[in-house]
């Protein structure tokens, strides 16, 4: 009797959750650990079954049928009736004739471990979704630096995409500093000639009496101060790539039938030569003017406009696609700091500000911003106080933003939902809010269903 209580003593000081069963799943000894694992008093579990205390919701699944179906050792996940997680392993006892005679089961709480394990696949799942938007982001962002998030931007980009494919003259039109430059040099690197040479003609800089002499050349000694040896003309440089004439509405009429002769032949003289030159080149043109109204006043030739308006392409203004704006002012700020070896961000009032300007100098005037900020900060983050005055609001624009009255969740919230009704008025399906507000299909439908937005 000594040594029988002595093992009693043992097997209750363990404080480990040890419940053995008989085959029929009648409880016939207990741990008190066990009692404490399910909140309950151990001794009230003694001779109840195990699928009695099952359908009474304490815990689930069971060890003892598992064991008595396999003969064998099962381990699984049991959930309490308080939803604690529990590892459970149950083991089969037999006697000397093999036959089944007792289940043995314990087991350890891992509610933390299946909480984190959550938390892990939650993270794994939002990395998964963070990914996938840089996928989308970097698809939308081209190598040649063009950020095109807003619909109007991606409509350009597309038939940039459709028109590099064949040697077509294009014509960029769009106010100064929209990025016609940048989406020549896109159609380029996407055209067949993307190995060949870019050459940029800036028609409104080359003084008129040197114009000709920079796009086709000159031959040694053709004119005073004409360098030894002579000189290869722009044009002449652009065989094989694009020869890009920007701001070509500033070209003199005198200079206009220079480049439509150039444009229709593709052959030319340098200056004092002789010998007739050849250049295979992909014509594109920009201006900012309207060229048709040039025409009817007479200071553009018609030929000419005919010529280089084969496939028009308007690109739109920066105030009418506020979307790329975040993403231009975050490409602008990673480039600047990796040139000026300065790692910089903007707070988000600055970022506020700069979303609601209206820039006349479009895409140049917010890259020369940034560039200002980054150079001329002290500090790591960039402040309201550091932008200049013309890019500050009104003391009435920060009513709201200053108002302590409600907390700092209830802030991002109510703009949060400011921004999704807006984006729900403008586009009609959630698809595109979720390209427009950076975000998954799925969370934008969760947003709506919360803020009760039809």
């Amino acid at each position: 009797m000594a040594e029988w209580n002595e093992y009693e003593a043992i097997f209750h000081s363990l404080q480990e959750d040890i419940l053995v069963t008989d085959p029929n799943g009648i409880i016939v000894k207990v741990s008190e650990g066990t009692g404490m694992v399910y909140g309950v008093n151990a001794n009230d579990l003694m001779g109840k079954s195990v699928y009695e205390l099952e359908r009474e919701g304490l815990f689930t699944p069971l060890a003892t049928p598992l064991v008595v179906k396999d003969k064998k050792r099962v381990t699984f996940v049991q959930t309490g009736s308080d939803g604690k997680k529990l590892l459970v392993t149950g083991l089969p006892v037999f006697d000397d004739d093999k036959e089944l005679v007792r289940i043995v089961s314990y087991s350890h709480d891992i509610t933390e471990l299946m909480e984190i394990k959550a938390g892990m696949e939650e993270m794994s799942s939002e990395m998964e979704r963070v990914k996938n938007e840089l996928e989308q982001l970097k698809q939308r962002q081209d190598d040649e630096g063009l950020i095109a998030r807003s619909h109007e931007m991606r409509k350009v980009m597309a038939t940039g995409r459709q028109v590099a494919g064949v040697d077509v003259n294009v014509l960029l039109l769009g106010e100064s500093g929209v990025g016609k430059t940048e989406m020549g040099r896109y159609i380029h690197h996407k055209s067949d000639r993307r190995n060949g040479p870019f050459i940029e003609v800036n028609c409104g800089a080359i003084p008129e009496a040197l114009f000709e002499a920079e796009l086709f050349g000159y031959e040694d000694g053709a004119f005073t101060g004409a360098r030894k040896g002579g000189r290869m003309g722009l044009a002449e440089m652009a065989s094989t790539g694009t020869l890009f004439l920007d701001e070509v509405g500033e070209l003199s009429l005198q200079n206009q039938v220079k480049v439509l002769k150039l444009i229709q032949e593709k052959r030319f003289y340098r200056l004092g030569g002789t010998k007739e030159i050849h250049s295979d080149f992909r014509l594109i043109s920009a201006t900012n003017k309207d060229l048709e109204q040039a025409v009817q006043e007479k200071k553009f030739r018609e030929d000419l406009f005919f010529r280089l308006n084969v496939v028009p392409l308007m690109i739109p203004p920066l105030r009418d696609r506020k979307e790329d704006i975040l993403p231009l002012i975050q490409s602008f700020v990673d480039h600047f700091s990796r040139q000026y070896k300065r790692k910089r961000m903007l707070n988000k009032i600055v970022m506020h500000e700069l979303t609601q300007h209206v820039w006349r100098g479009n895409v140049r005037e917010l890259m020369n911003l940034i560039e200002r900020l980054i150079v001329t900060s002290d500090a790591f983050v960039i402040h309201e106080e550091d932008l200049p005055q013309t890019y500050k609001s009104s003391s009435e624009d920060y009513s709201e933003m200053n108002n302590f009255n409600e907390t700092l969740q209830e802030t991002v919230e109510r703009v949060e939902k400011e921004r999704l009704e807006q984006a729900r008025r403008q586009f009609r399906t959630t698809t595109r809010i979720a390209d427009a507000l950076g975000m998954s299909q799925p969370t934008v439908v969760r947003k709506l269903k919360k803020y009760r937005i039809q």
